[in-house]
């Protein structure tokens, strides 16, 4: 099952996953159908040794620079758990409402750590991070700009920014994930960026400008757009110090770097990517006269999305005219609408009957959700030997998978458990048809 020659990100399947003496497949050392018999199915399962591994790697890529800090997006998967873990691995937190925002600070992140992001944040939210001492806010707009001037002037406070720019630089990725091309929603087109670094200095009393954040996308698999970006923001930095006599002191370059959902995918390995944009910092920026910026990393869906294993139960089967076959399953849409949404590939495995027994067989199965939409495929076609009654475990789902489920149909969340070491902990408890019901309310007519 593994590659030892592939890191963290580049790998299908989380680095504790094996294979026991009962042909099961395991996971943080447990038995998922032990797993599955204590938590039930569907159940998300996060792998925490492979979190720590990907975040040892950006770290690794990181040490030549004098002062870079990686940061965590929230978005991917957050809960209290994720964040405390977060946090002990000394990364930033990236959050995007009042939500994640709230979830940072239970788990006790420090708000210097805390960046703001969204590209239509509302006064309460601003207010939040703005009485929250030290939150970066990632500015995305010049008006979003004179609302926090408004605001910083109202509590008295000086409020730390980044300004979010319109690159106008393309990634190879689905079109939904794209950031960073001209028409973005996200970001201040280039051709108002000086009017707002002036606005930004005009009010230093209440605006401290640190620096410019680009982000051109999600589930970047090549270097050369990166790169360009830090070329980009070179020349940026440079014309707003000759023009303002105003270096700003921190560089946010994003990220978004991919991981491997099938063996196909070759994603940039995570140390390698860490490394090759901070050393290109060390070469643009002094090349321009500029000092070295304080360096901020966004990894995305790396640190989290080969981490997570979502499990089901095989139900009904069809195997229809023309070798249409489908494996009916106990989950879909509702608990990873990915497919549905971007046509995401997964891999698939029998989870309990792992050796000799993949990708056998004659009959090439599409996995379908329980959902009423017949877009509700998870893998469009595999061949496994798989029956009803088995477990089929679906790798690399720890990113986008909980963020975006519903209750689609009325149905209940998934668990989230927690894997390490031999242990088991819930993270995420499984709704039940009390939660679905808590948030109803019967009007007087109808009572």
């Amino acid at each position: 099952m593994k590659d030892n020659s592939l890191t963290v990100n580049q790998r299908v399947e989380p680095l504790t996953a094996a294979v026991n003496e009962k042909n099961h497949l395991t996971l943080g050392g447990i038995d998922v159908v032990e797993l599955a018999a204590e938590f039930g199915t569907p159940l998300w399962i996060i792998c925490e040794d492979t979190i720590r591994a990907a975040a040892q790697a950006i770290w690794e890529g990181l040490k030549d620079y004098p002062n870079a800090t990686p940061s965590y997006a929230g978005k991917a998967f957050l809960c209290l758990a994720m964040a405390a873990l977060v946090k002990d691995l000394n990364f930033g937190i990236d959050v995007v409402s009042e939500g994640e925002l709230v979830t940072a600070l239970q788990a006790g992140f420090s708000p210097e750590k805390i960046f703001l992001h969204g590209n239509n944040k509302s006064l309460e939210e601003l207010t939040m991070a703005i009485s929250n001492a030290g939150v970066k806010i990632v500015v995305d707009s010049l008006s979003e700009l004179e609302d926090i001037i408004d605001l910083a002037q109202r509590y008295k406070r000086r409020v730390p920014v980044m300004l979010r720019i319109i690159p106008g630089i393309d990634l190879d990725t689905h079109d939904h994930i794209k950031t960073g091309h001209s028409t973005s929603k996200f970001g201040i087109p280039l051709d108002e960026l000086e009017r707002t670094v002036e606005m930004a200095l005009e009010h230093t009393e209440h605006i401290n400008l640190l620096g410019l954040h680009a982000h051109i996308g999600s589930q970047g698999m090549d270097l050369p757009p990166y790169l360009q970006v830090v070329e980009l923001m070179g020349d940026l930095y440079k014309s707003y110090k000759d023009k303002f006599g105003y270096e700003m002191p921190h560089l946010d370059l994003g990220g978004g770097l991919g991981i491997a959902y099938i063996a196909e995918d070759r994603p940039i390995a995570l140390n390698t990517w860490a490394r090759t944009l901070s050393d290109e910092v060390k070469r643009v920026f002094p090349a321009r006269g500029l000092k070295l910026p304080e360096l901020s990393l966004e990894p995305g869906r790396s640190i989290i999305g080969t981490a997570g294993v979502t499990l089901y139960q095989v139900g009904r089967t069809k195997e229809l005219a023309g070798g249409v076959n489908y494996l009916s399953i106990d989950g879909g849409m509702a608990d990873n609408p990915r497919p549905i949404m971007y046509q995401a590939k997964y891999t698939a495995v029998v989870a309990n009957r792992m050796a000799n027994e993949q990708n056998s067989g004659d009959k090439v199965w599409s996995i379908v959700g329980r959902y009423c939409e017949s877009g509700d495929i998870i893998v469009e076609e595999v061949k496994l030997n798989a029956k009803r009654g088995d477990l089929i475990a679906i790798f690399a789902t720890g990113a986008y998978n909980y963020s975006m489920s519903s209750n689609y149909n009325r149905t209940a969340r998934p668990a989230c458990v927690l894997v390490k070491n031999g242990k088991a902990e819930v993270i995420l408890a499984r709704e039940t048809c009390t939660d679905l019901l808590r948030q109803d309310r019967m009007p007087s007519w109808l009572a």
